[in-house]
């Protein structure tokens, strides 16, 4: 089989190629294509069709859609005090030594038998008149926060106009 070879000319500048004549063969044409009618719809059907929309403006739901049916969901459970506390210990404990280990114990004990339970009780009373009895201290959380995720500033914003 014999070798080809190809021969590349030298590109032109785009003053030169934009200068050039354009030959004939290499327009390109916009084909014509026939008027199609566009379908008619009885003034009867049209307003039928329509009437479901007309009839009652639509609510827009609370909360946007996002949070439409945020009142229907099932409450967020506060656990056991003693649950928590030893969730606590648990995921300290190999971040910490045996001293700061058992000054921590000690210091989970104290507030268990003191103001452990009465806080508990008032955390329960403030989430019975809520959806969700973290969401606002997740929002101040995030608004004083000094080194806020650019994904928050709506939180921050939203929190400082209620301010």
């Amino acid at each position: 089989m014999p070798t080809q070879v190809r021969i590349f000319t030298l590109p032109r500048s785009l003053g030169e190629t934009l200068a050039a004549p354009v030959p004939q063969e290499t327009l390109r044409t916009i084909p014509e294509y026939p008027e199609i009618p566009k379908p008619t719809v009885s003034p009867g059907l049209k307003a039928r069709r329509y009437q479901h929309i007309m009839s009652a403006p639509q609510e827009k739901p609370k909360g946007g859609v996002t949070f439409a049916h945020q009142d229907k969901l099932p409450k967020l459970p506060i656990p056991e005090l003693s649950t928590t506390l030893k969730r606590y210990l648990a995921a300290l404990k190999p971040l910490q030594s045996t001293r700061e280990q058992s000054d921590t114990k000690h210091a989970v004990d104290e507030f268990l038998r003191n103001e452990g339970p009465d806080l508990n009780e008032k955390l329960k009373k403030y989430a019975e008149a809520r959806t969700s009895y973290i969401e606002q201290f997740c929002r101040l959380h995030h608004s004083s926060s000094r080194w806020a995720h650019p994904t928050d500033r709506g939180i921050e914003r939203e929190a400082a106009s209620k301010a």
